[in-house]
């Protein structure tokens, strides 16, 4: 019986050991953004210059800080992002964000749109 508690207990201890430790650089937890709106930031991780687009605002260019220079956003409603040259779309849903865009879609983004693409 004593072998079988300390097979446990060293299971135990391995598993611990195995997994990985929640390191205080892991990503930012999103910010919340209004409903009806796409938050957006020049900066990984929700920071730097930011705009809040809405949806009732229709189309809109990015403003300069953001044309191409999307770090990361939060979205509380569907939209359209989009690149004209050459033209791509990229339909974000209510809830979606990405702490980490630039190197993505993020640094093509000329325009944001209201609904589906």
């Amino acid at each position: 019986m004593k072998l079988r508690a300390w097979s446990f207990a060293a299971a135990l201890a391995l598993t611990a050991l195995a997994l990985p430790a929640q390191s205080a650089s892991a990503a930012a937890a999103a910010p919340s953004c209004p409903d009806g709106s796409i938050c957006f930031y020049s900066g990984e991780n929700f920071r730097g210059s930011s705009w809040e687009w809405t949806a009732r605002s229709g189309y809109r260019d990015m403003p300069p800080a953001l044309h191409d220079h999307v770090g990361s956003f939060v979205s509380g409603t569907r939209a359209c992002f989009i690149n004209w040259g050459p033209v791509e779309k990229r339909n974000v849903f209510n809830a979606d964000y990405r702490s980490r865009y630039l190197g993505d879609f993020g640094g093509r983004i000329d325009a944001v749109g209201p609904g589906a693409c």
